[in-house]
């Protein structure tokens, strides 16, 4: 988690310790005492000194300029939502907290849940608590969905049986990386929750350690829905500019596939009826 030395020197070290010389084609030749890439070589691949990549990397110093952040984020093979990250969190104050998450969602936000019940729907804030939820999504993902749930702390909470290893594996991965894009790296909410997964659990120690950085947004995920398993929906989710970090995320169901069946029986048990219009219209 973030240290003294400031949220970039951490994202820089966590994603150099991430990569390995074969990844940056450097041969690796010689024994190695510390994970993923030295600082020496960073530097070399950024075509900048090793001095003062050591100075960045310890907090040291002005911000690099926009140049040096870029020719950074190149040799440490970040992607168009790395390299976004990475300029993100070289504005950073070092030794602040982050400002309080705020649950905090304008009354018409919230409306949009209901507005469309046979839809699942919920609301999260940048460190993927959940702060709204309709009565559809509430019956989402193992445990259910609620107000006050983490999405990430519930996801390693609930382990699949071992037919689902790898439905729940790519749940899992995608969650922790959108839990490093969003969430302010000097957040104490953040701080908790890798704080909390790395003294119990390996798994989630392993995926960040990938130092990988996704936003929570459209995509096709798998989603656990009780009697049914890890269904293919189609999810949407749509930043809200009204409230710094919070998103909201709705489920659809493609024509002719198992989860127009499982949204079907969703809405059944959520509302004590039978659908009005197909789930996947």
């Amino acid at each position: 988690m973030t240290t003294s030395s400031g949220p970039l020197a951490e994202f820089l070290r966590d994603r150099r310790e991430s990569l390995t010389p074969a990844q940056v084609g450097l041969s690796d030749s010689s024994r190695r005492r510390v994970r993923g890439l030295r600082r020496t070589e960073v530097a070399e691949l950024a075509g900048i000194s090793a001095d003062y990549y050591l100075r960045i990397e310890q907090g040291r110093g002005h911000r690099p300029s926009a140049e040096v952040l870029s020719a950074l984020s190149r040799a440490l093979l970040l992607d168009v939502y790395g390299d976004e990250h990475l300029h993100r969190v070289a504005n950073l104050s070092a030794g602040h907290e982050a400002p309080a998450v705020s649950d905090e969602v304008p009354a018409g936000i919230r409306e949009l849940l209901d507005l469309h019940p046979e839809t699942p729907a919920y609301l999260s804030n940048g460190t993927l608590d959940v702060i709204g939820v309709n009565e559809a999504g509430r019956l989402l993902a193992p445990g259910g969905l609620r107000p006050g749930l983490n999405l990430v702390l519930s996801v390693f909470e609930h382990y699949p049986d071992p037919h689902s290893e790898s439905h729940w594996r790519r749940t899992a991965s995608n969650l922790v990386a959108s839990l490093r894009y969003h969430a302010d790296p000097r957040s104490p909410r953040l701080r908790h929750i890798v704080d909390t997964l790395s003294a119990t659990d390996p798994r989630f120690v392993e995926l960040w350690q990938r130092c990988e950085v996704r936003p929570h947004t459209s995509s096709w995920p798998l989603v656990y829905i009780e009697s049914h398993g890890w269904v293919g929906l189609r999810s949407e989710t749509l930043a809200i500019p009204a409230s710094r970090g919070c998103t909201m995320t709705q489920f659809f169901a493609e024509p002719n596939t198992p989860g127009v069946e499982a949204l079907r029986d969703l809405v059944r048990r959520a509302y004590g009826r039978e659908p009005r219009v197909e789930p996947s219209a």
